[in-house]
């Protein structure tokens, strides 16, 4: 006792005398300080507790320190500063009671670093403590320890389906034949689920919706896994959801009779959700010199329903949008009466020989056409990392950007014009504008060909040689 507290004499004194200036501050106030003016204790150190922020207190004790300490001394606040991969990142400061922090701050801290997903994570840490010393104030180094966190998360499933709606409730939960598109990243990255079915032919839509695990419960005679709106008003337009067994209750979607497709997106991070009825179609399709005036089409997509539609293809002189892949009934969109302008039932738009960004909003009546000249292959998959591409080569009779390539078992997208204003990404039978990376499984030289299409029809060809 004697040594520690000769050791904190000593210490302290050298603090007094370095604030004895016009920068003196009462020590009963909030000291700052930076880690090299730290001093450190023989025998005092810090310690961790792992704590899961799935619990509904707001403050959580994560560090204890540990060592004996003069009477007169008391800790006023405990900070860490976190290391991840070798960096030092912000300083947290306990927020009250000393010892007690903010799970805001640990949530944060986690979900900055690695993501929502709820597993337990190791952070290295390095401790401080504020003391006040028989009046007299203290910054003392606690050294190190590892601090184990698990995020505050729902459980997110891969895959959510409509149940009801248009089709029979117990057969759809067992068919699983409505469901909702997803982006292919980490679904704590992105929690958002969206869907698009038709309306009921007659009367109200009534829906609801859950994962696998809730459609097999139906098997069994169990409803209560399926989510349903918070507050019960059925229809809603947009609001939180539950499950039914914390609900109490059905607490069914409906859309009022009259509407022709139904849109649902879901945020399964913080079970909120959208609904409403929408007249346009998911596709438009094109048709042209390109590809025989139809034969087939090329396709465009409305992601979000609201008469823009994107695609991409190669185009060759002549063209046109029309409503249907296998006829030319009305609607179809020509040149309208001023450049980039559209006109239902108009003459054949124009383009040059070469593959495009293609961009119609039937709502506005108006297109575009963005150029695209390069696509490549990035990632650490390939040479160049993910600052340089490998580029491909576009094949007018396979109608696929082709290469042939030494890939390692690593990640790689596919991106255009040198830039990631337009890229795919996801799976190679599912690719998506801004998808997640695609995992090369194997390293070896692969032939690969890209039919770089809208979303719902661009895929990728992987052969190994």
């Amino acid at each position: 006792m004697k040594k520690i507290l000769s050791y904190l004499s000593i210490a302290i004194t050298g603090l007094l005398m370095a604030a004895c200036s016009d920068d003196y501050k009462d020590w009963k106030s909030q000291q700052t300080y930076d880690p090299e003016e730290a001093i450190t204790i023989p025998g005092f150190s810090a310690s961790a507790t792992a704590v899961d922020l799935n619990t509904s207190e707001d403050l959580v004790k994560i560090i204890t320190l540990n060592g004996t300490l003069p009477e007169g001394t008391t800790i006023q606040h405990i900070r860490f500063v976190p290391t991840i991969e070798g960096e030092e990142l912000d300083e947290i400061k306990a927020a009250d009671n000393v010892d007690m922090f903010a799970k805001s701050d640990l949530q944060n801290l986690i979900a900055n670093t690695y993501g929502m997903r709820p597993v337990a994570r190791e952070i290295e840490a390095h401790v401080y403590a504020d003391m006040m010393i028989d009046g007299q104030g203290a910054y003392v180094d606690a050294g190190t320890c590892t601090l184990t966190i698990t995020p505050k998360a729902p459980h997110i499933s891969p895959a959510y389906y409509i149940v009801g709606g248009p089709n029979e409730w117990a057969p759809s939960a067992a068919e699983r034949s409505i469901k909702f598109n997803h982006s292919g990243k980490d679904v704590y990255e992105d929690p958002i689920f969206t869907v698009v079915f038709d309306a009921a032919t007659e009367g109200d839509t009534w829906f609801a919706f859950g994962d696998d695990d809730a459609c097999d419960a139906i098997g069994d005679g169990d409803w209560s896994k399926l989510f349903g709106i918070v507050g019960g008003d059925s229809q809603a337009e947009e609001g939180r959801f539950d499950y039914r067994y914390n609900l109490g209750a059905d607490n069914s979607f409906c859309v009022p009779a009259g509407a022709k497709k139904i849109l649902v997106q879901i945020d399964m991070l913080s079970f909120t959700y959208s609904v409403k009825a929408v007249d346009y179609e998911e596709y438009i399709y094109e048709a042209g010199n390109n590809n025989g005036w139809g034969n087939p089409v090329d396709y465009l997509k409305g992601k979000d329903f609201d008469g823009k539609y994107v695609g991409f293809m190669y185009l060759d002189g002549e063209f046109k949008f029309r409503s249907h892949a296998d006829s030319w009934d009305a609607p179809d969109w020509g040149a309208g009466s001023s450049d980039g302008s559209l006109a239902e039932q108009g003459s054949n738009l124009k383009a040059d020989a070469g593959y495009y960004q293609v961009n119609a909003d039937i709502a506005a009546m108006t297109y575009s056409l963005i150029p695209i000249t390069t696509i490549g292959i990035v990632g650490p998959a390939q040479d160049g990392g993910w600052d340089a591409d490998t580029d491909m080569t576009y094949n007018k009779e396979t109608g696929a950007w082709e290469t042939t390539i030494d890939l390692k078992a690593d990640e790689m997208k596919f991106r255009a014009n040198d830039g990631w204003d337009i890229n795919w990404g996801g799976t190679a039978d599912a690719l998506t504008q801004g998808g997640a990376n695609i995992k090369v499984a194997e390293a070896g030289s692969y032939f690969i060909q890209l039919f770089a299409y809208c979303d719902g029809k661009a895929y990728c060809k992987m052969t190994k040689k």
